[in-house]
């Protein structure tokens, strides 16, 4: 049975019966947190590269846990055998972020043994050799993905209008001197995805023409609400510092928060991390594609633009409430990720929840949302509110991630 569509209850029941409440799903939430926690330790890594090990450490979980308790089909890795499945999640996950982030062994081997201390779902050495073993064999699958070397992007070799150029680090608080930096990643485009064909699989359509109707009614909103001057109001700009951190960072905190309130067994929770996280790499990757296809300007250099494209002014008509990132602009990655995440969710839990979420960057409130489709709006919203997308980059992200994670629902891991 694939689960598109199902709710959290019907989903639960098509495991084996036993195992929601013979299995803690702790270990596989502790390890999430502990792996998205890992990518951003100095020097953090970009969303893209973040989400990559959040889906191979998912995907190593979900193989060696489904190994022992045998209730779904197999990303890749499959070894049908008796242990701890508790042991096999925790050793897989480990094993993952020792293979990427060496210098963080020490910890990482305490967080282990901390998570092996309690465990009584099994022999416990038998569930770290399938753990090892799931997690071997997944990082060897995605040794040559295309994701490195990873090139920058220097500026186009003519400016002309609506072609994307180095953004400054200029925001409503930032003074001179500006910095360029390079455009990242210009290759993500092209790293295998974990479920998609290709990362141009979901392709969206070109961006208006800044000559059309629907450029300039997106310029003026952007100009309007995008920089912290009136109308835009106070909570406006809490919602755009809240949620310009990585948004996988997000996403993740949500899955964690409703897996927990919703007592999720293992076999359950392994699945949901691994769609979850395999949607919101693949989500980058599709919007990478697009980034670097169309190749079109932030606003930040479209309202500072003389008519011929070219910036001249020093910036300083206008300005974003945040920093604009280095990369092109359409669509949205934040809007993609979040989006793709949220319908893995909704597909497990519904809509209808509450969850609270918190920031890593500015030290904003916590927020408490009361559905995934807030959460979705929410974050679009911030990108304009932030003044670094317009509102087309906003639907177009977010009907990349709804793609992407039905797809991935359809096609991917699913219960027998």
């Amino acid at each position: 049975m694939k689960i598109k569509n199902y709710p959290l209850a019907a989903i639960a029941a098509a495991a084996l019966g036993s195992l929601a409440t013979s299995a803690s799903a702790d270990v596989i939430t502790d390890w999430n947190l502990i792996t998205v926690n890992a990518t951003k330790v100095a020097p953090a890594l970009n969303s893209n590269l973040a989400s990559r090990i959040d889906a191979i450490e998912a995907i190593a979980v979900y193989d060696a846990v489904n190994s022992i308790l045998q209730f779904g089909s197999p990303y890749h890795y499959y070894s049908p055998n008796t242990g701890s499945a508790q042991a096999a999640a925790a050793q897989a996950a480990h094993d993952v972020l020792v293979n990427y982030f060496p210098s963080q062994q020490a910890a990482l081997d305490t967080s282990l043994s901390n998570s092996l201390a309690n465990i009584t779902d099994g022999p416990i050495g038998n569930g770290q050799t399938v753990g090892s073993a799931a997690a071997a064999d997944i990082i060897a699958l995605r040794a040559s993905d295309n994701s490195s070397p990873s090139p920058t992007y220097p500026g186009p070799g003519t400016i002309t209008p609506g072609a994307y150029q180095n953004t400054p680090n200029v925001s409503s608080i930032t003074s001179l001197p500006y910095t360029f930096a390079n455009g990242i990643n210009t290759n993500w485009g092209i790293v295998t995805p974990f479920i998609l064909t290709s990362g141009s699989q979901f392709r969206p359509p070109a961006p208006p023409a800044v000559s059309n109707r629907s450029y300039l009614s997106a310029l003026s909103q952007s100009k309007i609400y995008g920089q912290t001057n009136s109308p835009h109001t106070a909570a406006q700009t809490d919602l755009a510092q809240f949620y310009k951190q990585d948004a996988e960072l997000t996403i993740n905190e949500a899955a964690r928060d409703l897996s927990l309130a919703n007592n999720v067994g293992l076999s359950t929770n392994a699945l949901l991390f691994a769609l979850l996280d395999i949607a919101v790499a693949d989500s980058r990757i599709a919007v990478w594609d697009a980034k670097y296809a169309y190749l079109y300007w932030r606003p930040v250099t479209a309202l500072n633009a003389n008519p011929d494209g070219t910036v001249t002014n020093n910036y300083a008509a206008w300005k974003p409430t945040i920093v604009t990132p280095n990369h092109p602009d359409y669509p949205s990655g934040h809007s993609g990720t979040v989006t793709a995440g949220a319908e893995i969710l909704t597909a497990f839990f519904g809509d209808v929840n509450t969850f609270t979420l918190h920031t890593t960057t500015a030290g904003e409130s916590p927020r408490t949302l009361t559905s995934l489709t807030q959460l979705e709006t929410d974050n679009g919203l911030s990108r304009i509110y932030g003044g670094i997308h317009f509102t087309f980059d906003n639907l177009e992200g977010q009907a990349v991630g709804a793609l992407v994670a039905a797809y991935t629902l359809a096609n991917g891991p699913h219960f027998n």
